[in-house]
């Protein structure tokens, strides 16, 4: 889905993909500029390979995980044996007597590796949720300054900063229809931000 680009990179991407023209025209129906090139600056934001989110392949992730909960089988036949018994419940060694407090270390890696494993389900490129959303508010602040969801310039700006040429309108509009309830969400998150932005800039209009 593309790397980080810097703003003159965007300009030159448009430029290169025919889509300045897009972009032009969205600005003339009333979207703002800078939101719009800061929005699609953001595309770097949407790589959700686990190479960038974990920084190793799903295969090393998935037996890593399991590493955590092997680590707690371990911490608990240790705990289990006379040594570590005697340490902490005869001696009360301040080094062991706190292994039989509640949760404990076994208990909480197996809760890291369960919650790493609802992360793993939950996210990755295969839900691309990141994705979904960076387009979502894209299409939440064309729609909310011009009424309209242009979905042809706006599939124009989406497959240049993608580099996908095949992304084109009919597909957008698929999308766009398909993911309604998230760009409501993100028009609503858009409006709250723009709120705050209105406010911390001009401090007479806090009620």
């Amino acid at each position: 889905m593309g790397g980080k680009k810097s703003p003159s990179t965007i300009e030159t991407v448009l430029h290169d993909n025919v889509a300045l023209q897009d972009l032009k025209t969205l600005v003339d129906a009333g979207c703002n500029e800078d939101e719009l090139r800061s929005l699609m600056e953001l595309i770097f934001w949407t790589d959700e390979t686990w190479e960038r989110l974990v920084k190793k392949d799903l295969r090393t992730f998935k037996k890593e995980i399991g590493q955590i909960r092997a680590c707690a089988n371990i911490i608990d036949r240790f705990n289990r044996s006379e040594l570590v018994y005697h340490a902490s419940i005869e001696i009360r060694d301040p080094m062991f007597v706190w292994l039989n407090e509640s949760p404990s270390i076994a208990e909480q890696l197996r809760k890291y590796a369960d919650s790493l494993d609802l992360l793993r389900v939950m996210f990755g490129p295969k839900r691309a949720l990141r994705w979904h959303a960076w387009k979502a508010w894209i299409v939440a602040v064309v729609t909310e300054d011009t009424r309209a969801p242009y979905d042809r310039q706006v599939s124009s700006l989406i497959g240049a900063v993608t580099d996908d040429p095949e992304y084109g309108e009919k597909a957008h509009q698929t999308w766009r229809l398909d993911h309604s309830d998230l760009i409501e969400k993100m028009r609503q998150i858009l409006l709250e931000h723009r709120r705050k932005r209105s406010l911390s800039v001009d401090p007479n209009l806090v009620s």
